[in-house]
Order: structure tokens, then sequence, then C-alpha cells
């Protein structure tokens, strides 16, 4: 059973490494950088710097059996500073990481279900990510009620709208 809780600072870790997943998910270990060193890029350095410190910073764990499974968090960008989602300075833009051996067993539904949950109770209505056209989570998200919103090469661009989901 999967079972989702609110982040707390014990979880930074594990919320760093599932940032890393969440952006080296496609690539193969030959290809995939070490955990610091794919952190350290400078598309990658800034995503988590003081999060749990500014307005808008929500995250929630996945557990099965007691052992994390995943993280998805939603932070508040501008235009001077963002990252891939990112819309405008008033929609916080979800990253989301499942651990591989759990990958495909619903964690990422459970994730964004708590998630949009956690928003609407801090006051979001709407929510972006960035997809990349190839990534199979594309069908989940849109199963979720994401909708494209930006075309961007070999990505999409999508919104959350509260307004427009039945289950809130």
């Amino acid at each position: 059973m999967i079972n989702c809780r609110e982040y707390v600072r014990d979880d930074y870790q594990f919320l760093r490494e599932m940032l890393f997943e969440a952006v080296f998910w496609s690539r193969k270990d030959d290809d995939r950088p070490l955990l610091e060193e794919g952190l350290s890029y400078d598309f990658t350095k800034h995503i988590l710097v003081d999060f749990g410190d500014r307005k808008g910073d929500i995250a929630v764990i996945a557990e099965i059996d007691g052992s994390k499974a995943g993280a998805a968090f939603i932070r508040y960008w501008n235009d001077e500073m963002n990252i891939r989602g990112y819309i405008s300075r008033d929609i916080p833009v979800l990253v989301i990481g499942v651990v591989g051996t759990y990958r495909h067993r619903g964690v990422g539904s459970i994730l964004i279900e708590s998630l949009k949950t956690a928003a609407i109770e801090n006051g979001i209505s709407k929510i972006s990510l960035c997809v990349t056209k190839s990534n199979v989570a594309y069908h989940l998200y849109t199963k979720k009620n994401f909708k494209i919103v930006q075309d961007i090469e070999s990505s999409y661009n999508m919104l959350w709208e509260a307004k427009g989901d039945t289950q809130y």
C-alpha cells in the first residue's frame, strides 16, 4: 500500500535524490552523472536552495511499507529565476520523482493527488509542469487533468487548474 505524507526537513536529502530522478530519469547508467554532479549543473543547482523557506514551497513523500518511494514538490519561480515548466510567477512548478524500483506501481498518481490536495489547502489552484514528449508520464499527467499550454520542441508545458478538475 502506498502512503503519502507531508514533507519534513529530514526528507531534504531524499527530495534531492528525487529531483535527480526527475531530471535524469531517461539516461542510461553509463550516461548518467553521479548525484552530486548532476545537482551541481547550472540548470539544477538552484532548484532546492532553501526549500521550505519560501512561500508556496510544498512537498509530499510517498512510502511503501515504510520505505520512501517517491516525492513531488511545487515551488514558485519568477521571470529571472525559474525552471522548465515555468509559465508565470503566480503558478508554481511541479517536480516529481519516483525511485526506479517503485515505478509503474501507482506512486506518481498518488503523489500528484496528494500534492494537488496540499496545494488547494494552501490556496494554490494552478500548477504547471514540463514533460518530455517521449516520457510515459505524459499520459499520467493528462489523466490527472493537466492540459498542454505550450508545445516546446521536444517537451510540453502543462497546466492543472482546480477550477476545471471535478475532483476538487
